[in-house]
């Protein structure tokens, strides 16, 4: 027999402003299992390897009577997120023990997938994951995961026919995963753009340099508004904002602009804001998308060629990996926490096991 001590955290309440860890997620090591007789119930039992923390999981942090298109997450279950992992038994005929997998996992040192009913959600996948050994397994949860697959459908799905065309591109709060490869892949497929981003420090700001930006501003100390009127009219603006930055960008957006709303970052925490300057959408002609990666054709045609491409552009060094990395299992609640108050520079990865 295989006994091990499976670690987890667990969601235990709902948090009404940032969420704190010890508070809202709690982290238990009280389960012995034996590798060899869990049920599967036809799944896969799988040793986790990396685990994603992204600031969306917030909103997922809520009672189950609230509505919302993410769906929420199970008081004293565990937490659950995009992961990377090894197969160690499977009833399901495509996995074998030693395939390493991607897919939404429970925040545990071994989980089942797909697991009991009350964990089976419209976000639920997993795949084979055919890994570059020259990359390390938690790049398969940032520039190679999600936070790159939103960049990337996006950019191609709703902006790539406008980007050859425009002038400037803004991107707000742009110094997480998602936005230094907005900037990276427009610097590489469209350098005649002028890119401006925001960011909330100077370690960021460097980062935003680092990554091609031309114009880059702190937006806690600096006017937004005055930067945007200076440097625009903005042709693009990728949003991770929403709030009054969305509504300044709206009145400096060049006429037949294009809007990616891709985040609320101002409102996962806090009471969310009106906008004052909606009018701009019908007196500029503007176009807004807004997107949740992978759901629906337009994506999915979007990302057939995205681990290729992606997989090419991090080993020539054109998109960078940038990584915080928490240690062990038990550090997840506060990499969870440290995504929402900007505590992280790179993206926040959880390593669970060695491969």
């Amino acid at each position: 027999m295989s006994i091990v001590t499976n670690g987890r955290l667990l969601y235990v309440a709902h948090p009404t402003g940032y969420q704190i860890p010890g508070v809202h997620t709690k982290y238990v090591v009280e389960e012995q299992i034996d590798l060899d007789k869990v049920d599967l119930d036809g799944g896969i039992l799988v040793k986790t390897l990396t685990l994603s923390s992204d600031p969306y999981v917030r909103l997922r942090m809520r009672d189950p009577k609230v509505p919302s298109t993410f769906p929420h997450l199970t008081l004293g279950h565990p937490v659950e997120n995009y992961g990377v992992g090894v197969v160690v038994r499977s009833e399901k005929a495509e996995f074998k023990p030693g395939d390493h997998v991607y897919g939404f996992f429970g925040f545990e040192n071994y989980t089942v997938y797909p697991g009991p009913p009350e964990r089976h959600h419209i976000m639920q996948f997993i795949q084979k994951l055919d890994r570059d050994p020259d990359i390390p397994t938690s790049v398969y949860v940032g520039t190679l995961g999600m936070p790159g697959q939103t960049a990337y459908a996006g950019l191609n799905a709703f902006v790539a026919e406008k980007a050859k065309t425009s002038k400037t591109l803004f991107v707000s709060a742009a110094a997480g995963p998602v936005g230094t490869y907005v900037i990276e892949y427009a610097r590489h497929t469209n350098p005649h753009l002028k890119i401006i981003a925001s960011a909330g420090s100077p370690e960021k700001l460097e980062i935003l340099k680092q990554s091609g930006a031309d114009v880059v501003f702190n937006y806690k100390t600096t006017d937004t508004a005055k930067v945007l009127a200076e440097h625009g009219p903005i042709d693009i603006y990728w949003d991770h904002d929403g709030g009054p930055v969305l509504d300044e960008t709206l009145a400096n957006m060049q006429h037949y602009g294009v809007i990616m709303r891709v985040g609320t970052n101002s409102g996962y925490n806090t009471e969310r804001t009106g906008l004052k300057n909606l009018h701009a959408m019908v007196e500029k002609s503007l176009s807004m998308f807004g997107f949740i990666v992978g759901l629906g054709d337009v994506q999915q045609k979007a990302l057939v060629n995205f681990r290729p491409d992606t997989t090419k552009l991090v080993l020539d060094g054109v998109i960078k990996i940038r990584e915080k990395k928490y240690e062990e299992l038990k550090a997840a609640g506060q990499a969870l926490a440290d995504v929402h108050r900007g505590q992280s520079l790179g993206k926040p990865v959880v390593i669970v096991a060695e491969d």
